[in-house]
């Protein structure tokens, strides 16, 4: 945990809060020195877990600040593996692995514009056939509420996240927990609808298996999504530990919207904050040349006698009539430090809010829906192509995290 008068840069002071994470690259990539960190499965270890939702949310602003930064420290120097001893082969895919984090790094950048994009194109490809319309002929005018009420709860969030502790503003973000998970509920509704509507509803139908991977709305939708999930259900039978999923599941999904978008926003609009959250001083502070009585209320000793209220009024008087000299002011360290560590967190914020507004805005225009409709033909009223790449970006990295756990089962084997 960083101390009040931390003088370091806010990018450092934000890595560090991933201590582990910061070490563990040091160690890896020393100099000359090839060292390798693995991981024991027979270990044991506790936490100390939040039990409540404001709590959870100033534990995740540490984390995820912490990691986010070390992650980015840790591939803008990825050159350094290269000197640190490893062999060509462990080295190749050490940079793979690089490659990989900075991938999901965009991905968390622009986690709440893609989430909503995922939202919006999943809803509309539902309601685009009026034939066939979940919400019974209401399909636009629900699209157009739901859509909004979802902007609504970002703005919301972001309010709160700005000079707010979670503790003073729980119920705002409950409600809003609420609600996403509600809403993330709906975009099951409606791609569950839009599945059904595009396979086959017999069996002679299912004999030609390419004509139903052609069709974008089984292909984009079930496949990726299917995958994606597949691949967890699979690795974790694959390390024997299964049970989380019979457990955790559904608590998961309800909340998966608000992990990416509650938390990521508050992280990022308190980065001035270097703090370890729920570890940190609760203890009313000394307020000016006032004391702090019993049960934390201030006491302040004012005059009662009438000499003493004459005496203190003659020398208002005299302050005033002296002339003021200005003085230029001169920030001392502590407050240079802080308005550094401020400016800091609004030009992020500033490029996080503007990078998500902005590919929502395009990928949300009626010039890119009338181009994909165009350019797909009537498939185009069913699958948008940023939908596709989003979810088929999605499974793409749960197989290579697939990948990676099952060749670390397959090197444990053999004694590697």
């Amino acid at each position: 945990m960083h101390e009040p008068g931390y003088e370091g840069s806010a990018f450092d002071a934000n890595m560090y809060l991933a201590e582990d994470r910061i070490l563990c690259f040091e160690i890896v990539t020393k100099k000359r020195e090839a060292w390798v960190l693995k991981y024991v499965k027979s270990a044991k270890a506790s936490t100390d877990a939040p039990n409540a939702a404001a709590e959870y949310i100033s534990q995740r602003r540490r984390w995820l600040n912490g990691a986010f930064f070390a992650c980015l420290y840790s591939v803008l120097h990825f050159y350094r593996i290269w000197t640190s001893g490893h062999n060509i082969l462990r080295c190749f895919w050490l940079n793979i692995e690089f490659v990989y984090n900075a991938i999901v790094m965009g991905f968390t950048f622009l986690g709440p514009a893609n989430f909503y994009l995922a939202f919006f194109f999943l809803a509309q490809s539902a309601v685009s056939n009026t034939e066939h319309d979940p919400f019974f002929g209401q399909g636009s005018n629900v699209l157009e509420i739901l859509t909004n009420l979802y902007l609504a709860l970002l703005f919301v969030i972001l309010i709160c996240s700005l000079g707010n502790r979670p503790q003073g503003t729980r119920f705002a973000y409950i409600g809003c927990m609420v609600v996403f998970g509600l809403l993330f509920c709906v975009a099951l509704y409606c791609a569950g609808w839009t599945i059904y509507f595009a396979v086959p509803h017999t069996l002679a139908g299912w004999k030609d298996f390419d004509d139903l991977i052609r069709q974008p709305a089984f292909r984009d939708i079930v496949i990726s999504l299917g995958a994606t999930y597949g691949l967890y259900i699979y690795s974790s039978i694959l390390h024997a530990e299964p049970w989380h999923l019979l457990t955790s599941f559904l608590q998961y999904m309800f909340l998966l919207p608000s992990t990416i978008n509650i938390l990521s926003i508050y992280s990022f609009c308190n980065l001035h904050d270097v703090s370890w959250g729920t570890k940190g001083q609760t203890t009313p502070a000394a307020l000016g040349g006032a004391k702090t009585g019993k049960e934390g209320k201030v006491e302040v000793d004012l005059p009662t006698n009438d000499k003493d209220v004459d005496n203190m009024w003659l020398a208002m008087r005299k302050d005033l009539s002296v002339k003021t000299v200005e003085v230029k002011e001169k920030r001392s360290a502590s407050v240079k430090q802080e308005d550094h560590m401020r400016a800091f967190r609004t030009n992020v914020v500033l490029t996080f809010a503007l990078c998500n507004i902005a590919l929502v805005l395009v990928f949300t225009s009626s010039f890119f829906l009338k181009w994909a409709n165009d350019a797909l033909g009537t498939r185009g009223s069913k699958v948008n192509p940023y939908m596709t790449f989003i979810f088929w970006a999605v499974a793409g990295m749960a197989a290579f995290r697939a990948v990676g756990t099952t060749l670390y089962m397959v090197l444990r084997l053999i004694g590697q």
